[in-house]
């Protein structure tokens, strides 16, 4: 048996998910578009090992895959985004000055659910 290239677990693991009889129901109704991609053998025999522990077709994992990386991609853009918003030391004074006089408005303690 071929040895999984350390990425392809690492997808596998990380952004398909350990469980990989799990089918995934997101896009599931989506529009699909045909493309031609190259692969390099081992990549494909492993997507091929992949798709059919899932149950799923080569087009189906490599879709997933794809989704997800996008995915992973654009949340580490939006912390980056935020991380740089929120190390502007004006924006954290006027934060902590505007949460102190929330808080000194009523008494929290006292709050009943």
């Amino acid at each position: 048996m071929t040895e999984i290239p350390a990425s392809i677990a690492w997808i596998a693991r990380n952004l398909i998910g350990t469980r990989l009889g799990e089918k995934n129901q997101e896009d599931e109704y989506m529009p699909m578009k045909k493309i031609a991609i190259s692969l390099p053998e081992p990549v494909l025999k492993t997507v091929d090992r992949l798709a059919a522990r899932r149950g799923e077709s080569r087009s189906r994992v490599i879709a997933t895959i794809l989704s997800r990386v996008a995915r992973v991609k654009r949340d580490r853009d939006i912390t980056a985004q935020l991380n740089a918003l929120f190390a502007d030391e004006t924006l954290v004074t006027e934060q902590k000055r505007t949460a102190d006089e929330f808080l000194r408005m009523r008494s929290w303690t006292k709050e009943e659910w």
